[in-house]
């Protein structure tokens, strides 16, 4: 006869990694539908019959959305479960999925994609603060968090491609100002591509229920003690550093994702005039080196110290921003090398940021939800604003627009060091009393 404390132990011990799992597939769902709306813009100006400059806002509206939808989930978590919450959220998110492509209007899937970016943006927030709790001790949830979202973004325009209907430009011109009104001939049925849409719903569906059996059968383990660590005070010093760390979160923490968002629409409308369908793979493409970059960023955070990696990122984003600038329309290989460079570089970044931070600084649910508040509010305005930078001038704004972005990360991390070590200074000088006192 088995003793029921021995599988009350056993269900304890399990619990954390069927929490961190179920969290690394809503890291996953995240990033596939993050990464649909990019190979499937054209699609969607063809069925909604509207200009360039119109479409490209419905990315950063779901991303607006979102972001609002992260904030919202700090006073609804007080009173609902976290299990229950993210059920009824992705269950709605599947609902609102479906809806963008079956319209026919844009500004029904505008006001579907808002709703989208709500429900995503909170559950977002509880997946984030959660894994945030199982990283106490270890940088790698992090780091994995970040390569299931990768894969969800791999998978994304792999799902989209073969639905995709065969589009022809009407204009080879490089400056995207001259397709004002729309200039896409559609092939074939528009109506193909929801066909990719439901499967993104259904994946979306079957975590519902993954969700539901967490909520019902590991609800009452007991592991809800060990993320309340206040052991240092929080004063100004920490202030300014944690200033500097969310301004540096919100100039770049997602931009990779809206470079691959954009890669399609640079290689569709600059003068190299790729078709929709290569760019499609080369966006999947650049999606599988992130996650390469992902994998590597966490085994070498096993080895070397935080901060080597960040700065290793961070300089190798520069030099592919700079090279991408140079060639980026000179051929579709020069194009794919730097932009497999760049996300090569930027994959660990965000993660490593992260780890690097909690390791200064005591960081709290507050933090957290501050954070991928930011996060999500420098995407939704650097994705709009490189697409509309885009639209109105040239293709190439996409690259003049990371290589600034990348400068502006260097000058803030400097300042985050350097606060950093004045932390470091600061608990040293605080502490050294008492451990005199207890050598003595």
């Amino acid at each position: 006869m088995g003793n029921p404390s021995d599988s009350q132990d056993l269900n304890t011990a399990l619990c954390p990694y069927l929490d961190l799992a179920l969290l690394l597939a809503l890291s996953g769902l995240d990033g596939l539908i993050d990464s649909s709306f990019g190979p499937s813009l054209q699609d969607l100006q063809c069925l909604y019959s509207v200009s360039v400059q119109t479409i490209s806002i419905l990315f950063p509206v779901y991303a607006g959305f979102k972001t609002a939808g992260s904030v919202l989930y700090v006073p609804v978590h007080a009173v609902i479960n976290v299990y229950t919450l993210m059920m009824v959220c992705v269950l709605v998110s599947s609902c609102l999925v479906l809806v963008i492509p079956l319209c026919s209007s844009f500004w029904v899937a505008a006001a579907a994609s808002s709703g989208l970016g709500l429900t995503s943006g909170v559950v977002n927030s509880a997946r984030v603060g959660k894994i945030g709790a199982l990283s106490q001790e270890s940088a790698i949830p992090f780091h994995l968090m970040g390569m299931a979202m990768c894969a969800g973004n791999i998978l994304g325009p792999l799902i989209i491609s073969p639905f995709l209907n065969k589009t022809i430009n009407q204009s080879n011109a490089s400056n995207m100002s001259d397709l004002v009104v729309t200039s896409i001939e559609c092939g074939g049925s528009d109506s193909r591509i929801a066909y990719s849409y439901l499967i993104i719903a259904s994946t979306g569906t079957l975590l519902v229920i993954v969700l539901a059996v967490l909520r019902y059968c590991l609800q009452n383990s007991p592991k809800q003690n060990s993320d309340q660590k206040n052991n240092y005070p929080f004063g100004k010093m920490e202030i300014i550093f944690v200033s500097f760390q969310i301004s540096l979160i919100f100039i770049g923490g997602a931009t990779n994702f809206v470079y691959g968002t954009l890669l399609l629409l640079f290689g569709t409308q600059s003068s190299l005039s790729i078709p929709a369908t290569t760019m499609a793979l080369m966006t999947s493409s650049f999606y599988s080196v992130t996650l390469l970059g992902r994998v590597g960023g966490m085994f070498v955070s096993l080895v070397v110290p935080q901060l080597c990696l960040v700065t290793s990122c961070l300089v190798g984003v520069l030099a592919a921003s700079v090279l991408l600038v140079c060639t980026a329309e000179m051929s579709s290989e020069f194009l794919w090398a730097g932009s497999h460079l760049l996300g090569l570089c930027y994959a660990p970044l965000f993660s490593a940021l992260l780890a690097w931070f909690v390791k200064n600084v005591t960081v709290n649910d507050t933090l957290y939800a501050i954070f991928i508040f930011f996060d999500l509010a420098g995407t939704s305005l650097i994705a709009l604003s490189i697409g509309q930078l885009m639209s109105h001038f040239q293709p190439q704004m996409l690259h003049y627009s990371l290589a600034m972005i990348a400068f502006i990360q260097i000058l803030l991390f400097l300042c985050l060091f350097f606060f950093g070590k004045l932390l470091r200074k600061q608990y040293k000088e605080a502490y050294a009393p008492l451990a005199g006192t207890k050598s003595g």
